[in-house]
């Protein structure tokens, strides 16, 4: 009996790093600064976020870092909330 397919599953095409020069390769923390200004928000906006749980963040040594994925995630849940 033939088998049937739905399609082709989804590819998800992420860059060889290793093949690109350091200019090319985005950024994959943030500073807490770099998060305001993409957030177009001052930077205690950021830490207010961070402090109550609505922005993820991680330690880099004494330093707060925040992922595009995070920031990503962030934008998309205000997305959700304000209809």
């Amino acid at each position: 009996m033939p088998q049937t397919t739905t399609g082709p599953e989804p590819v998800t095409v992420r860059p060889n790093v290793w093949l690109l020069s350091s200019d090319e390769i985005p950024p994959l923390l943030f500073t807490c600064e770099q998060a305001a200004r993409f957030l177009n928000v001052g930077r205690h906006r950021i830490f207010d976020l961070i402090r109550v749980g609505e922005l993820r963040s991680v330690k880099v040594g004494n330093s707060r870092r925040i992922s595009a994925r995070a920031l990503a995630d962030y934008v998309a849940a205000l997305e959700v909330t304000s209809g």
